[in-house]
């Protein structure tokens, strides 16, 4: 068995890349908060019975979320949910699903992989904004309530310096190309 999976990003919808056997004409967008449609999913794969449907993954960081995945109409449809409301992705949600092996002399050529750099920094930027802005809101909360130890001041100093960082890195001569990422504190 192979797997196929389909990455999508959370803030907009947009298709960030795929894996398939099959078809490539794979296409998705946000249709509102925390609803995303996927198209083309039969060209890559055919949809199973429900009760082999479509895994996820999430960023750990969103694993409290509820995920409810359903394909009617030729659209695969993900819903997302957290605490019993409508949520969007703050980072990726990863789609999979267990397909046959195609024998090697029915494999299709796959098609040739062209990586935009660009593309790829900025999902990088946004998926390391998306954990730098977890870690800093409970920091910011305690001290906004004025309950912050000595150690939560400077971890959200040291956060805030990182985002900082984050937002510069398109500023680096050799972007996208050639990148020197910020390190996330400890």
């Amino acid at each position: 068995m192979a797997r196929a999976a389909i990455n999508i990003m959370g803030e907009t919808g947009a298709l960030f890349d795929i894996t398939s056997l099959g078809g490539t004409d794979v296409d998705s967008y946000r249709d509102g908060v925390g609803v995303y449609c996927v198209t083309g999913t039969l060209g890559m794969v055919p949809f199973p019975p429900v009760d082999q449907g479509w895994g996820y993954s999430l960023h750990p960081s969103e694993n409290a979320a509820k995920v409810d995945i359903a394909f009617a109409e030729d659209l695969l449809t993900v819903t997302v949910t957290m605490a019993g409301e409508p949520y969007d992705l703050k980072t990726m949600i990863t789609l999979h699903i267990l397909v046959p092996d195609v024998p090697p002399e029915e494999a299709p050529e796959p098609p040739p992989i062209v990586v935009d750099p660009l593309e790829v920094a900025q999902a990088e930027v946004f998926r390391l904004r998306a954990i730098a802005d977890y870690a800093v809101a409970p920091l910011q909360d305690a001290v906004d309530v004025d309950e912050a130890a000595d150690a939560e001041i400077a971890l959200l100093k040291e956060w805030k310096k990182y985002r900082v960082s984050l937002n510069r890195v398109p500023d680096q001569e050799q972007y996208p190309n050639s990148i020197e990422w910020p390190i996330a504190p400890v």
